[in-house]
């Protein structure tokens, strides 16, 4: 094999470093002035893969038959020479666009770049059989890497056939489009194909590698059996993909604020009319889809700009298209003029997600709720990068966020391993989740909160999420080998095991029931069957734990039957209290500065805990034993509830994976009300549902938030609905990018 490289690259020499722009008409208006201004014309080269329209004044190099590597050298020379090149090609019928710059001059320009080309190479070689071949690419990849000093250890490869100068053209801009949008799924198939990949994450301060891998066929006179291997060795710029839109033409938000009903009546019906006159105006085109068509969300803008942070009622519409908000807005005109809905206050929700109160429940009682362990799931909201880059972004630099949300088992290839993660997995996962969606929520949508609680294990998630702790993330690695989560009250049950005065060869197996039964029903059973355990008083439901036989007789005897959870976990239970010393050491960790200024100063937050009534007083030790108590002790989560209630809790924010602490919220609050018309009315909330899309489920959260009149910031949301790239010029670019 000619393994002839295009470089004079030695291994003592410094690798490439060629910033690439993209260039495409998605990303050109936010930094083709910054980046074409900087070169007068004689400075620029275009590199063409096919014919196309040109501007002109550049007067075009074609290179129909070369290849990418041999285009790259050529580029180099440019490059060198302080020029920059354009390279030029089609996707489908659109003509696209890459900029290339050496990347001395771009960091002169203070220019980001969304990647950098680091190392190629090329060969030429038989076909022969499949051994040979993988052979062949595989050595034209070292030999890239060795170029671009890096090591195939830290490398993604990608191997993909590109028989025209146009495909490589393509594949080069998806290898870096995939490093700036910080996901592989472009990578392995079609928008919308093997998604379970998700969000590329890497090693904290580690820079993705791709290893572009192109193989060509090439026709001889002499051999119609040979074929070209190239591979570019492509790292990541600073420059994050412009955020996919939170709201769109299939994804439809209008919020509408008024003084009263009538005012959101009238708006209402000029939103109507205003559908109908662009409906009329567009006119129906040969397909007949007429606004359908040419409905932009943008349209929509006007009820954004209208919309009032301050006035006493709102509602949101929410819609999957232009038919569908019709349909939602003609349905919210019958709501308000019900009086259930009117007079009474009973709130207004459809299954989109449009929403109305009359009575909303305000800022003031305004609490997060954190889910306990088991709610994570396979591929739980594995999109949501792409409209949040800069959190994402923000996260990694702040802490391992791989190890955050375990994504090796949530984001595997079978869905099954998520299911089968042990509990310390688990753990980390949920409160990872709860970390990631508090940040959403406070610093993207500035809500917040005034109170806070856990559901459990959620009361970590807690602490660790709302800038308490000062090293949370130091929680990964030591919940990971925690003799507590992995032997103690999981796994071997060593902590039952010695309540139990077991031996080594007797055998225990635990199991936990959901039963829908009173509490009081179960504690009279419980004298006879001392290895079964009310753990959860959740509710018109309960959770018993302990020896499956023990449990499933009890059971019997109640005459009712449960629903196994078939987990190991003895939280909750008598045995747990033998290593509370252990837990409450475990999590007595050193607080932020900030935390402890905040609560010297009555505390903007109040932390409320299943283990007392009054609120937790913002201190290693208190918060210690706090969440050790809660974590040995049976859970009365409806008790925690409705004491949160007494303190002021209204509006109850889910802040994590699925919705299950919602649902029993909102139990534990029609059972209060019905009970007394003194007991203040209640609302719960989530962010995420599994099963549904995320996107959609957290414009269903905030749509509920915005008609109980929370504060919150629109900017998010507002047209153009997500924030264009960051000048490439500017400081607010990300910063500390490894390359």
């Amino acid at each position: 094999m000619n393994l002839a490289s295009p470089l004079t690259t030695t291994n003592n020499a410094k690798p490439l470093r060629i910033a690439v722009l993209l260039g495409d008409a998605l990303n050109l208006d936010s930094h083709s002035a910054q980046v074409l201004g900087s070169f007068a014309e004689h400075e620029s080269v275009q590199i063409c893969a096919v014919d196309a329209d040109l501007s002109p004044t550049h007067e075009p190099i074609v290179h129909k038959q070369q290849s990418l590597t041999a285009l790259l050298s050529q580029a180099v020379t440019a490059l060198e020479q302080g020029k920059l090149v354009e390279l030029k090609f089609n996707d489908g019928n659109l003509p696209q666009s890459l900029y290339l710059l050496d990347g001395l001059r771009a960091a002169k320009l203070r220019l980001h770049a969304h990647g950098f080309i680091a190392g190629f190479a090329a060969g030429n070689g038989a076909t022969g059989d499949v051994n040979t071949a993988v052979a062949n690419a595989a050595a034209v990849a070292i030999k890239a890497l060795a170029a671009a000093k890096r090591s195939p250890a830290q490398t993604v490869q990608h191997q993909l056939v590109a028989n025209t100068l146009n495909e490589a053209f393509l594949a080069l801009r998806q290898g870096v489009t995939a490093l700036a949008a910080r996901t592989q799924a472009p990578l392995y198939g079609k928008e919308g194909e093997n998604q379970q990949t998700g969000y590329w994450f890497s090693d904290q301060h580690q820079a993705r590698v791709l290893c572009l891998n192109l193989v060509a066929k090439t026709s001889s006179q002499t051999d119609e059996s040979r074929h070209l291997n190239q591979s570019i060795v492509l790292t990541q710029g600073s420059q994050v993909i412009v955020p996919k839109a939170l709201v769109d033409k299939n994804r439809l938000f209008v919020p509408i604020s008024a003084d009263n009903i009538d005012a959101l009546i009238a708006q209402l019906l000029q939103l109507l009319q205003r559908v109908n006159t662009l409906e009329n105006s567009t006119g129906t085109l040969e397909n007949g889809a007429g606004l359908h068509a040419d409905f932009r969300a943008e349209q929509l803008k006007p009820w954004f700009e209208r919309y009032d942070a301050n006035a006493p009622l709102a509602l949101v519409l929410m819609a999957a298209s232009i038919d569908d908000l019709k349909l939602e807005a003609n349905a919210m005109l019958a709501a308000l003029e019900n009086d259930a809905v009117r007079h009474q206050g009973q709130a207004f929700k459809t299954p989109a997600g449009s929403c109305f109160t009359a009575k909303p429940l305000g800022n003031a009682g305004l609490t997060f709720v954190y889910p306990g362990v088991g709610t994570v799931y396979a591929n739980m909201f594995n999109n949501l990068h792409e409209y949040f880059p800069t959190l994402y972004h923000q996260l990694e630099r702040e802490g391992d966020l791989s190890a955050m949300l375990q994504s090796p088992q949530i984001y595997a290839a079978d869905v099954k391993t998520a299911a089968d993660m042990s509990l310390s997995q688990q753990a980390i996962s949920g409160v990872g989740a709860s970390y990631l969606f508090t940040k959403l929520l406070t610093q993207v949508f500035n809500i917040k909160p005034k109170m806070a609680l856990g559901y459990s294990m959620g009361e970590a998630a807690m602490w660790a999420s709302l800038d308490v702790w000062q090293t949370p993330h130091a929680m990964i690695n030591a919940t990971e080998n925690s003799d507590i989560f992995n032997h103690a009250i999981s796994g071997e049950l060593t902590a039952v095991r010695r309540a139990w005065q077991l031996k080594d060869n007797e055998a225990i197996v635990w199991n936990s029931f959901v039963v829908r039964s009173g509490s009081h029903e179960i504690k009279a059973l419980l004298p006879a069957f001392p290895r079964a355990y009310l753990a959860i008083i959740q509710g018109d439901t309960c959770v018993i734990a302990g020896c499956e036989t023990s449990c499933k007789a009890l059971l019997a005897t109640l005459g009712k039957r449960g629903i196994a959870a078939n987990r190991v976990t003895a939280m909750h239970t008598a045995p747990a209290m033998l290593v509370h010393g252990q837990v409450q050491d475990f999590y007595t960790q050193a607080l932020k500065a900030e935390a402890l200024k905040a609560a010297a100063q009555d505390s903007p937050i109040r932390f409320i805990s299943a283990a007392q009534t009054a609120p937790v007083a913002v201190d290693s030790h208190s918060i210690g034993r706090a969440i050790a108590d809660t974590f040995c002790s049976p859970l009365d989560f409806s008790a925690l509830i409705q004491n949160a209630t007494e303190q002021g809790a209204r509006l109850f924010v889910e802040v994590g994976a699925d919705r299950q602490t919602s649902t029993l919220i909102d139990k534990i609050g029609h059972a209060h009300a019905s009970q007394s018309t003194a007991n203040a009315a209640t609302a719960a909330i989530a962010c995420n549902a599994k099963g549904a899309d995320a996107i959609t489920s957290l414009l269903k959260c905030l749509a509920q938030l915005i008609s109980h009149r929370v504060p919150l910031s629109l900017a998010p949301l507002m047209p153009p609905f997500s924030a264009n790239a960051a000048p490439l010029s500017s400081a607010v670019s990300p910063q500390g990018e490894p390359q």
